[in-house]
């Protein structure tokens, strides 16, 4: 199949300029979970270092996903952030729960 899930985290203050790249970049839709966790940049005014952030994930068809890619990239250098992540994996298959039916990369 020709869908890519990407997922970003990012600092839970930068959401909102998140998403107006995301959807600047043609992005229809996404999912937000609020997370916590440390790695270069560990909060060390907590005794468990852990940092809030927020993970979001959209599904692109492997066509777009570049240009969401950079999107972020150009996000997170101009907003400079220090910390996040940015991961991009295949999906076997994406259903739709409304109708049972698969969703194709051309629908996303």
């Amino acid at each position: 199949m020709n869908i890519k899930r990407i997922t970003t985290i990012a600092p839970i203050g930068h959401l909102a300029d998140l998403e107006k790249c995301l959807r600047a970049a043609g992005v229809h839709g996404m999912t937000v979970d609020h997370v916590q966790g440390f790695g270069v940049h560990a909060n060390f005014f907590r005794r468990d270092l852990l940092q809030e952030n927020v993970q979001v994930q959209v599904f692109s068809s492997r066509d777009r996903c570049e240009e969401i890619i950079s999107a972020i990239q150009q996000f997170a250098s101009n907003t400079h952030i220090s910390a996040g992540i940015l991961a991009i994996e295949s999906v076997d298959r994406l259903i739709d729960l409304n109708t049972g039916q698969d969703i194709s990369a051309g629908q996303l």
